[in-house]
């Protein structure tokens, strides 16, 4: 285990003991990537603002609840994911109100944790079935928002390695939760999620 995932590790165990500063510390580290990944999906700077901003409210809410002994950064690639897809459906809640073609539906809180839940554990996984490299590559660049040139400057590897890397590792991730039943399940109970992850 690298120092970094060393240190984040014990962050994570800093907030769940109420650690303000800790809290602190994992924002500064993740704010850079987490707003990045929603402004990828919504498009929408303003939205992804305050979006980000709910997403590190839910981290202190429920900081108990964070799996010991793991680093933040999937429980945010995961928790963020969702808040923008409930971005995205909202808004095409309200495009299609406006159009009398909508029946009024809200996803309780208790159904998008279950969500949350169940994806983070996909994705989880899928990282652990990762080549070690590739792994590290993943990690560095989605999940702690380090550019191509950081991850190659610390992995000591080149440029176009760590491209190569991510770009495998994102098609074996998409490729593995495809397959996966859970996934079949939310794509019943959540059709939107097919378009958003098709793109």
């Amino acid at each position: 285990m690298s120092s970094n995932a060393s240190e984040e590790i014990a962050l994570v165990a800093a907030l769940q003991g109420d650690s303000v500063a800790a809290f602190d510390a994992l924002y500064r580290m993740y704010f850079p990537a987490v707003y990045a990944n929603i402004l990828h999906l919504v498009k929408d700077s303003a939205a992804a603002q305050d979006i980000v901003q709910e997403v590190f409210i839910r981290l202190w809410e429920k900081r108990k609840l964070l799996q010991a002994g793991q680093p933040a950064g999937n429980w945010l690639f995961v928790v963020s994911y969702n808040r923008s897809l409930n971005h995205l459906r909202s808004t095409l809640r309200q495009r299609l109100k406006l159009a009398a073609l909508a029946p009024d539906t809200v996803e309780s809180e208790e159904e998008e944790w279950e969500v949350t839940s169940i994806q983070l554990d996909m994705l989880e996984r899928a990282i652990d079935k990762l080549p070690p490299q590739r792994k590290k590559v993943f990690l560095l660049c989605k999940m702690q928002g380090k550019t191509y040139a950081e991850a190659a400057t610390e992995l000591q590897i080149s440029h176009y390695t760590v491209k190569e890397h991510l770009t495998k590792a994102s098609r074996f991730i998409r490729d593995y939760v495809r397959l996966q039943p859970e996934w079949q399940a939310l794509l019943v109970a959540f059709p939107l999620l097919t378009s958003l992850f098709d793109r």
